[in-house]
């Protein structure tokens, strides 16, 4: 069971991969379809007792996704280094090794759509021309990860990716409505990874009870 369920994982994976390396549509910088580091200026108004998801470096999963997010007040981390972002942002991280283990993810379920997180953070908010998970699915790949390395910049230990990196990225641009569709077959594909990581993370206990009744 683990090693079919293994099989599936890494042939999903590939599948994804296929579906955003088969889009063949002309290619448009990243910045004129999206805004990058969205300013906090955006939320000056927000009255500070506003609760906020917080979420830390290591609340996000090297899978693409956010674990964990804290509620804390946006006057607690309204003033400090945190970098602000809202519903449907991607945030990657920008700092190595954090980067090349692929933390990123699209913020989902924010308390009052709004978050504060590290400041090791890119955030990308798309325009109405581009899917964000399209986007994300995009950028979420080895080989971007791969490019983004080659331009990190600063002293070992503490290189980071600079945002002129995504500004400047070629992003193929199928109509929306293609994005959609090819965004849909990724979800069942993602459906199919996280159900046959469900057998993966089953078989311990399988395997004790074998050992258990027979031993």
């Amino acid at each position: 069971e683990v090693s079919k369920a293994n099989e599936i994982i890494e042939q999903s994976k590939q599948n994804i991969e296929n579906e955003i390396n088969f889009v063949n549509d002309k290619k448009i910088k990243l910045s004129t379809i999206a805004i990058m580091n969205p300013s906090k200026r955006e939320i000056s108004d927000i009255d500070e007792n506003t609760v906020v998801s917080f979420v830390e470096m290591a609340s996000v999963s090297n899978d693409g996704f956010i674990e964990t997010k804290v509620d804390k007040l946006l006057k607690d981390l309204k003033k400090g280094s945190f970098t602000y972002f809202a519903e449907n942002d991607i945030i990657i991280a920008k700092i190595t090794p954090s980067m090349e283990n692929g933390k990123c993810a699209i913020a989902y379920n924010l308390t009052n759509n709004l978050g504060m997180g590290s400041s090791e953070f890119h955030v990308i908010r798309v325009k109405e021309e581009i899917n964000n998970k399209y986007l994300f699915s995009y950028l979420n790949r080895e080989i971007i990860r791969n490019e983004a390395e080659k331009q990190m910049t600063g002293a070992s230990g503490h290189r980071r990716v600079p945002s002129s990196f995504y500004e400047n990225l070629q992003i193929p641009l199928p109509p929306l409505e293609t994005q959609k569709e090819i965004v849909s077959r990724i979800e069942k594909l993602e459906n199919n990874i996280n159900e046959a990581k469900k057998i993966v993370d089953n078989a311990k206990g399988k395997k004790e009870e074998i050992l258990k009744k027979y031993l």
